[in-house]
């Protein structure tokens, strides 16, 4: 199996796979503790016929999307899912399930991997890890805001001081770290008893207090997208979302 080490399956070359050639040229590094096996990639909505590389029943899924833009985001996400995570796992398919709160699963020969997808813009980004819940998210950060109004709903005191303070960089660094929280944790934006009392900052790397998640988070692509990862124990992840 290919993921005994915690390289990335992209950087900066040439990738390809059967009918997708793709320029990953999103920087990418290393976050997962040592010996923790860890993929991140990156692949661009536009980067292959997707209905020409997914299986039957991927390619019907696309059809939903009467929007050029979103059918190439959700091929390539579909791509991700039937035909990467697969690879990767050493696995001819990967079929999955429900967790606690309703968070799709790998599940069968599979379960114990967390696997998460996030799109934004021209990108789709997928996280691969065993042994912990993962929840990835990617935001452009150039789309208008209202950082204030949302700061005040979503975010907790000292989170929202940091806005205050940093202005549309720190609220996209932590919208993008809360994101990537929340779906580590398999909740949503309405559980209050998570949102509201977190106290993510904007370094780069940091064990969220309240809920023991290891959060990392980036600028990427000149800035112009907020990347966020968050691990979170298995343990952690029942007390987290219990208390």
């Amino acid at each position: 199996m290919a993921t005994n080490d915690n390289s990335f399956s992209t950087a900066a070359g040439l990738w390809q796979d059967g009918r997708v050639q793709q320029k990953a040229d999103i920087r990418t590094e290393d976050w997962a503790r040592p010996g923790e096996p860890f993929r991140l990639t990156a692949v661009r909505a536009d980067a292959a016929d997707w209905a020409a590389c997914l299986p039957a029943e991927a390619r019907c899924r696309l059809e939903r999307h009467a929007d050029d833009q979103a059918r190439a985001r959700a091929g390539a996400s579909e791509w991700l899912k039937t035909c990467w995570l697969p690879r990767e796992l050493g696995m001819e398919r990967v079929a999955f399930g429900l967790g606690a709160n309703g968070k799709p699963l790998p599940g069968g020969e599979a379960s114990g991997w967390g696997f998460n997808l996030s799109h934004a813009g021209d990108w789709v980004v997928a996280g691969l890890v065993r042994g912990a819940g993962i929840g990835v998210d990617l935001e452009t950060t150039a789309r208008r805001t209202d950082i204030g109004g949302l700061s005040k709903r979503v975010f907790s005191d000292s989170e929202q001081a940091q806005v205050r303070e940093g202005g549309r960089e720190a609220f996209f660094t932590l919208w993008s770290q809360k994101e990537a929280l929340l779906k580590a944790l398999g909740c949503g934006w309405a559980d209050g008893r998570i949102q509201r009392r977190t106290a993510l900052v904007t370094d780069g790397f940091q064990v969220e207090p309240a809920t023991g998640a290891r959060v990392w988070s980036r600028r990427v692509k000149g800035g112009e997208y907020a990347l966020a990862v968050a691990l979170l124990d298995q343990s952690e992840n029942t007390s987290a979302v219990n208390t």
